[in-house]
């Protein structure tokens, strides 16, 4: 243990404090790595009137510790003290107090991320979404659920930029043409390799990860607003890279998507087939993201996000993390992409124009951050079913689409993003003064 004192060279006693007076030690814990241990420090020859704590060694299983100083003497000086008090120039004994709100690299190291919703709520969220699954294909008109089965596709991509912004840190523009990416290598890996049709997911997944990688290895050297300037310009770029690999018309799918006859499901009956396999996926994508995120891998993004220097001290390799976390995030929207073909059994530049990078990132904001409704990934339900379904909803109000003018403009899509937004922006203002006030 080494000793630091401003006054007297290293290893001179300190001055005796003055009558009544105790010196003030503080000794410095870390948190603890399980095979090197602490580390700490005694600083002496500071004094203060009955301020004398040290703390106790902290543990693996309970590394949050924080000093808590006693309350002053009020004995008089050179009375004696009761059997009760410690004697004078005794120190106390040490006493441990659990920090309420443990720092990020300490969570890193062991701690559990903070809940983003009760777990009652989140139950009853998925009762009602399952209600919903059973419901939507024996009572929904086949359009109807061919729009809800790219509902589900869409929510890994707002998965993938939920993980990116929200637990990164970082900003993507350009989900939009990483979902194009997959939609297109799905397609191309049943046509031109004759590959499985029931393996597209797997190949969007495959090729979202390969451009994310690509996007960010350069990107995440530079500061953070690089990797969204050139995600933004994977998006604007990549409607004209697929016109001139596919030309301007669509190019359909050269494989039957029809349902095995172990599913008991009618073949005239393909769009209900198609919604259950897109869902069996998606879920089972979103079961295993959130058991990654609630993991030790979870809580190391979470640190390099909020104290990348301090993670990076732990020994986390601040590059190496986002570099995986950009990956899994485009790899997500690169298997909705896969999953995006299985309703439509074709693809097209028009499908993913730049404008629906925008929409993508507008929406998360709004949604999957903390501004509505909390950090959960249920929070992609509500933004994909707007991304969706709010155009089907223009178009049935007639003449909403094609007026113009004032009139028009608040009827038009864009106008309800705006209002989205500032809504959002408000209440994450409004939950931020509620927080300063309780503090």
């Amino acid at each position: 243990m080494s000793e630091f004192d401003s006054g007297p060279a290293i290893g001179d006693e300190p001055d005796a404090p003055s009558h009544g007076e105790e010196p003030l030690v503080f000794r410095i814990e870390q948190v603890v790595d399980p095979d090197i241990g602490p580390s700490s420090h005694t600083i002496p020859g500071l004094t203060d009137p009955g301020l004398t704590k040290a703390l106790p060694e902290a543990t693996p299983e309970d590394p949050l510790i924080t000093l808590e100083a006693p309350p002053p003497s009020t004995r008089s000086p050179g009375s004696v003290p009761d059997e009760h008090e410690s004697p004078e120039g005794a120190t106390p004994p040490p006493t441990a107090v659990r920090d309420d709100e443990p720092t990020t690299a300490q969570r890193a190291l062991g701690g559990r991320l903070p809940q983003s919703a009760p777990r009652a709520l989140t139950w009853l969220s998925l009762v009602v979404l399952a209600a919903l699954a059973i419901a939507t294909p024996t009572l929904a008109t086949p359009i109807f659920v061919t729009d809800v089965t790219e509902l589900a596709a869409y929510t890994l991509t707002f998965a993938g930029l939920w993980l990116l912004t929200h637990r990164l840190g970082l900003l993507s523009i350009g989900h939009g043409a990483l979902t194009g990416c997959g939609a297109v290598a799905a397609l191309h890996a049943v046509n031109d390799f004759g590959l499985p049709p029931s393996l597209m997911p797997f190949f969007g997944f495959v090729a979202g990860c390969a451009v994310g990688a690509l996007l960010a290895v350069p990107a995440l050297r530079l500061p953070k607003a690089y990797l969204a300037l050139l995600t933004l310009s994977a998006a604007v770029a990549f409607p004209i890279v697929l016109r001139q690999i596919d030309g301007p018309l669509p190019v359909t799918l050269d494989a039957e998507f029809l349902p095995p006859a172990w599913t008991g499901v009618d073949a005239r009956d393909e769009h209900v087939w198609e919604f259950w396999y897109v869902l069996i996926w998606v879920v089972v994508a979103m079961w295993l993201l959130h058991r990654l995120l609630s993991g030790p891998f979870g809580r190391a993004i979470v640190a390099t996000r909020d104290e990348p220097t301090a993670a990076a001290a732990f020994g986390v390799s601040v590059y190496r993390l986002r570099l995986a976390g950009v990956a899994l995030s485009s790899g997500l929207a690169g298997m909705a992409g896969g999953l995006l073909v299985v309703p439509v059994n074709f693809t097209d530049q028009a499908q993913y124009p730049e404008e629906l990078s925008i929409k993508l990132f507008a929406l998360t904001i709004a949604f999957a951050s903390t501004a509505i409704g909390g950090s959960s990934l249920l929070r992609t339900v509500p933004a994909s079913a707007v991304l969706v379904l709010l155009p089907v909803w223009l178009v049935d109000r007639e003449g909403w689409v094609t007026e113009s003018g004032w009139s028009g403009l608040v009827k038009s899509e864009y106008f309800f993003y705006a209002v989205l937004l500032l809504v959002a922006a408000y209440v994450r203002s409004y939950r931020s003064r509620g927080l300063r006030a309780s503090d």
